[in-house]
């Protein structure tokens, strides 16, 4: 490896790997790599860069250590900003971060992302905006806003909504999954066998030659991790699919919500009594803002701009939510796990919104009135 000098940034490592293959890698082990707002500002202009250097046929990203690619955004800063009077540069960090997601998603080379361990919030919005996305028997993968009083962005509002029904309930539950479900559901491409530096080699092998185009060089990436791709145990899932589809219909909040919750009393599944629990004890605000948000992306095809464009809006408005300060306190600050939420009962979507979630995106209110909460 060679070290490319395209930031300074003691967070992010980028490096020739040889043979048009440039690693882009998080740093931050002691928080699990969770993005910041300067380092998801370096992994833009990182990727912006590349975009334009000749040596680069194709991007590999991962971290430095196994137990997680990225387990999200650095959500203890951004509730500091926010009690520190500064909500203004939390809504800088979510602009950084999405900037990073939309231009990703809109990347011409090829770009593979190695989601080992934990891929959760933030560092599933980098993971879903890879054409390649390659898991293994370790990776646990989650949307876990509703826990912390946030919500499913960073592109969520439109990956949960293409998973239909068991989109919505992922986001409403922040249930993990593992390699098998989340290949299952397309949120990964594949599930690989060998470890990374032996797929990194393999990829570092390949004849750019007998391809020589952007699509050409597609096709060989997907064709080499195809060969390694395998599956592993697990489908939990996948085993689950006929009581979620029972409990979570999508088409009344308040049904949906009761449904999912009393599972958490009658199942003898464990892993759907977890995802039960999360809701039953997670923020009612998210909840709600949740299930709009997976009926605006069902209604229609958004565009990504579209999507982070909405989601920027309503993250300024969660951030000073009073869920977002009290989840981020019971779970990860004061780790009581006692959040004190702003509706300790579920009586209505309007109510347990606890305000109105408004931008300026015109089919967001329609779907805003649509449902009363207007």
């Amino acid at each position: 490896m060679t070290k490319l000098y395209l930031t300074d940034h003691p967070d992010l490592i980028v490096e020739r790997a040889g043979n048009g293959w440039t690693v882009v890698r998080l740093n931050r082990p002691k928080s699990l790599h969770a993005l910041d707002e300067s380092l998801a500002r370096s992994i833009f202009e990182v990727v912006i860069a590349l975009a334009d250097d000749e040596e680069t046929l194709a991007i590999w990203m991962d971290s430095t250590t196994p137990k997680a690619f990225c387990a999200g955004g650095d959500v203890r800063q951004l509730r500091q900003m926010s009690l520190d009077g500064n909500a203004i540069g939390a809504d800088v960090f979510f602009r950084e971060e999405y900037a990073a997601d939309l231009m990703l998603h809109q990347y011409s080379k090829p770009i593979v992302v190695w989601g080992e361990g934990y891929v959760m919030g933030g560092g599933m919005g980098l993971l879903m905006a890879a054409p390649f996305r390659l898991v293994t028997p370790t990776s646990k993968l989650a949307m876990p806003e509703i826990n912390i009083g946030l919500f499913p962005d960073v592109g969520g509002t439109r990956f949960l909504a293409e998973r239909g029904l068991i989109g919505l309930f992922l986001g409403l539950t922040g249930a993990l999954v593992d390699a098998n479900d989340a290949h299952m559901i397309n949120w990964a491409t594949h599930i690989s066998h060998l470890s990374k530096e032996d797929v990194l080699a393999r990829l570092v092998n390949l004849n750019w030659k007998t391809q020589n185009s952007i699509t050409g060089h597609y096709h060989l990436v997907a064709d080499a991790l195809a060969a390694i791709h395998r599956p592993v145990g697990g489908d939990v899932l996948k085993n689950s699919l006929d009581e979620i589809g029972r409990v979570c219909r999508g088409v009344d909040f308040l049904e949906d919500y009761n449904a999912i919750i009393a599972l958490s009393e009658i199942t003898s599944n464990l892993w759907l009594k977890q995802a039960a629990d999360n809701l039953k004890n997670g923020s009612p605000s998210t909840a709600a803002l949740t299930w709009l948000l997976w009926q605006w992306a069902s209604e229609a095809d958004r565009p990504w701009a579209q999507v982070f464009a909405l989601e920027v809006q309503l993250a300024e408005w969660k951030i000073r939510h009073p869920d977002f300060n009290e989840g981020v306190r019971a779970r990860l600050v004061d780790k009581d796990n006692k959040p004190v939420w702003q509706v300790q009962k579920v009586e209505s979507l309007k109510q347990a919104l606890g305000g109105v979630p408004s931008g300026d995106d015109e089919s967001w209110s329609e779907i805003l009135k649509k449902f009363g909460v207007d």
